[in-house]
């Protein structure tokens, strides 16, 4: 038995194609009446629209394409699961659950190092719009492509061209881990495990990580490059360690996984955490809460970015401007052992304006001082 087409379901429900074309996409110049019974017919009939067929009529292809950069090709199967950046598995869950929602099928991309960005460049006339995950590719690129095709770019510190901007509260949720540091701990010498420089990231904690401890009186007593994997923690612990050098008493990591590098090695040498050395992270992967001990770090909403990048560009992809160049997502502190705390699980959110109110400027903590939402084990939220 065929399946339903078009033709079938204009005559079922009584009506030219052009009406049912307008019904099933929702365009202007229908009567209410005339929409349900069209969509009553092809209800009855089991019509499902032909995606293919669509995007040869009106340029769509409900396809929705992710750039991410990879890693190098010299490194083992082995290696590549064990580093692998957990935090962009979860940027491409929520942009998956985003998709679906609407009806959107995902396309995912990998661009090596050094290897160009034909693919990304592929992607455009495949695809309804693409999300360019950190800096997969440069700023030239980007460009290029957001000029010519609906570009949302991820974790990029401001728009560079046409495309939009969906980010964290870097800046925030870092002088949130440095009061915690500094003003709860008492802690006034801080050593950084930095992420890398091409990482607009890692660039905005470090630069924040200096001048906060500056303006709270504490002091920068060393700082060690990673590249955001566990072995370059690891590789920086023992740096600090080298010829039996005892760590910074607080050491903030860029992110969790080479904070993980950290506890491994300390674990390894007999350097207790915290009582010797406190530990912070930052991303609150799903490793942070089953470290030993529990990693105190700055939660980022990982899947809400990539959920939220999908909307951006679902917008985008059927005619809506966005009403802002950039969308600010907040972080929270989240407060495990690995810092010294006795209770686990305490929560202080930075305040953003939230990514719906758009337009969304960022709101940083110095323009709002002592707002944070903390929330307990209870649910409670109070102000601090």
């Amino acid at each position: 038995m065929r399946a339903p087409t078009i033709y079938d379901l204009a005559e079922r429900a009584g009506v030219s194609i052009a009406t049912v074309s307008r019904a099933l996409n929702a365009k202007a110049g229908l009567s209410q009446a005339t929409r349900a019974r069209v969509l009553a017919a092809a209800e009855e009939l089991g019509y499902v629209p032909n995606s293919t067929a669509r995007g040869l009529s009106y340029g769509a292809t409900e396809t929705i394409g992710i750039v991410v950069a990879t890693r190098s090709v010299n490194v083992t199967p082995a290696d590549e699961e064990h580093e692998s950046l957990l935090f962009g598995d979860a940027v491409i869950r929520g942009a998956e659950r985003s998709a679906d929602r609407i009806g959107y099928a995902l396309l995912l991309a990998g661009i090596r190092p050094r290897s160009g960005w034909t693919a990304a460049k592929n992607m455009v006339g495949r695809t309804d719009g693409l999300i360019v995950v950190d800096r997969a590719v440069s700023e030239e690129a980007l460009a290029w492509l957001s000029e010519r095709h609906p570009v949302v770019a991820l974790a990029w510190d401001r728009p560079k061209g046409r495309e939009v901007v969906v980010r964290i509260d870097n800046a925030g949720g870092t002088r949130l881990l440095m009061e915690h540091l500094v003003v709860e701990h008492g802690f006034r010498e801080i050593g950084i495990v930095r992420g890398p420089a091409s990482a607009p990231d890692a660039t905005v904690r470090w630069h924040t990580a200096e001048r906060v401890a500056l303006q709270l009186g504490a002091q920068i007593v060393g700082s060690w490059v990673g590249d955001f994997s566990t072995s370059s923690g690891e590789r920086a612990a023992r740096r600090m360690t080298e010829g039996g050098a005892w760590p910074p008493r607080a050491i903030m990591c860029m992110n969790d996984q080479m904070a993980v590098g950290l506890l491994n090695v300390f674990a390894e040498l007999g350097i207790a955490v915290p009582d010797d050395v406190a530990v912070t992270g930052f991303d609150d992967i799903i490793v942070a809460r089953y470290a030993v001990p529990g990693l105190t770090t700055v939660r980022q909403p990982a899947e809400e970015l990539g959920a939220t990048a999908v909307d951006c560009l679902y917008d985008m992809a059927t005619g809506l401007a966005p009403a802002s160049r950039e969308v600010v997502l907040p972080t929270e502190l989240v407060v495990r052992a690995s810092c010294g705390c006795p209770v686990s699980g305490a929560r202080r959110q930075t305040v953003t304006k939230d990514s719906r109110d758009w337009p969304a400027a960022e709101r940083s903590w110095s323009q709002a001082p002592g707002r944070a939402a903390v929330v307990g084990a209870g649910g409670r939220a109070a102000s601090s």
